[in-house]
């Protein structure tokens, strides 16, 4: 029996002033499903309801936007996995804003995408939670190979 193997590595950025935190940081969970067969859907969620845990802390008084995005397909050599069967979704946090895309699975894309701008009191130097899950699915015709992508968490705020 042939397989599909996938991993994908999680890329984040922090970044600190003087006198004032803006950070983000993730529990450095890898995403990898395994192996996988033609045609199967796979959940990823490790500890029960998600994944992994993304923490944002601003101590700025600004508010603040989490987005997410691929920075590259799905690939393993010239064969790329369609956008539209990786998935990811924002199960659950802490803080006080605004769900982007509530409770639902949306498709990765090569843009950054908006998961969460922050609300009251989420950027006055409290860690903000934000724990995601991943869905994969593998097209009947997919080609077989190792499959890479990166995911890229990014943090900003208006200045």
């Amino acid at each position: 029996m042939r397989k599909i193997v996938f991993t994908i590595v999680i890329l984040f950025l922090s970044v600190s002033s003087a006198g004032a935190s803006f950070a983000i940081s993730t529990d450095n969970r890898s995403v990898d499903f395994g192996q996988m067969k033609l045609e199967e859907e796979k959940e990823l969620r490790y500890l029960g309801d998600y994944h992994n845990e993304i923490t944002c802390t601003s101590s700025n008084q600004r508010t603040w936007y989490l987005k997410v995005n691929l920075l590259m397909p799905l690939t393993s050599g010239a064969n790329a996995l369609s956008l539209d069967n990786f998935k990811w979704q924002l199960v659950w946090n802490d803080g006080r804003g605004t769900l982007a895309q509530p409770y639902r699975f949306k498709e990765f894309s090569l843009n950054p995408e908006l998961t969460y701008i922050s609300g009251p009191g989420d950027n006055q130097g409290s860690s903000i939670h934000l724990r995601f899950k991943y869905y994969l699915k593998i097209p009947e015709a997919q080609a077989y190979g190792i499959y890479i992508t990166v995911v890229r968490f990014t943090l900003t705020e208006i200045l």
